[in-house]
């Protein structure tokens, strides 16, 4: 496999870079996030790197067109339907032609261990109408405790997503965690 062009789209602290690097798959790599203390943790990483609020339209404008798109463990936590739709549709907008977009996202529903995460909104003062369906808040306490908001996209949501952006479904596979399954990994081609 011939070195590739990456967008890493909430690339943190750039593990997937580095990744890509040591298996000798990388020829440039371009990390887009919106934590400048993450993005200031990749110091052993050549590459471009922008901070940026994914949330929002036009995040990605300025950038060039990429071999892979990766946006893992990302997706799920936009806010709003529209909003994980325009920036999947602006990522499909930065592939090559013969380009590839991977996506990962939690699958915590189905597992009993997971789904003891769910808290209410009440929790953090939200009015569960507000929201949309599937939109949860998942505590994490991994390096310390809070929680976060997590939208639960299924082969079936990820699939329409990529339906609306004129992108294909090449593969869907489960993978991960102590089960095998608490990622749905999705590859997209134009």
């Amino acid at each position: 496999m011939r070195p590739l062009a990456v967008l890493d789209v909430g690339c943190g602290n750039g593990r997937f870079g580095r990744f890509l690097r040591e298996a000798g798959l990388l020829q440039s790599y371009t990390g887009v996030d919106g934590s400048s203390a993450l993005l200031s943790q990749i110091n052993d990483l050549e590459g471009q790197f922008f901070i940026r609020d994914i949330s929002l339209a036009n995040s990605l404008d300025g950038l060039s067109e990429y071999d892979v798109i990766a946006c893992l463990a990302t997706l799920q936590h936009i806010p709003g339907q529209e909003n994980r739709q325009r920036l999947l549709y602006e990522m499909s907008n930065h592939l090559k032609p013969a380009g590839h977009l991977v996506l990962s996202n939690w699958q915590f529903l189905h597992n009993p261990r997971q789904r003891r995460k769910i808290r209410p909104w009440s929790d953090v003062g939200i009015d569960p109408l507000n929201l949309e369906a599937n939109d949860y808040l998942i505590s994490w306490e991994r390096g310390g405790s809070g929680v976060r908001y997590v939208s639960f996209l299924n082969e079936e949501a990820v699939a329409t997503m990529a339906a609306e952006a004129e992108l294909r479904v090449v593969k869907q596979f489960k993978s991960d965690g102590r089960e095998g399954d608490l990622n749905l990994y999705t590859i997209l081609a134009g």
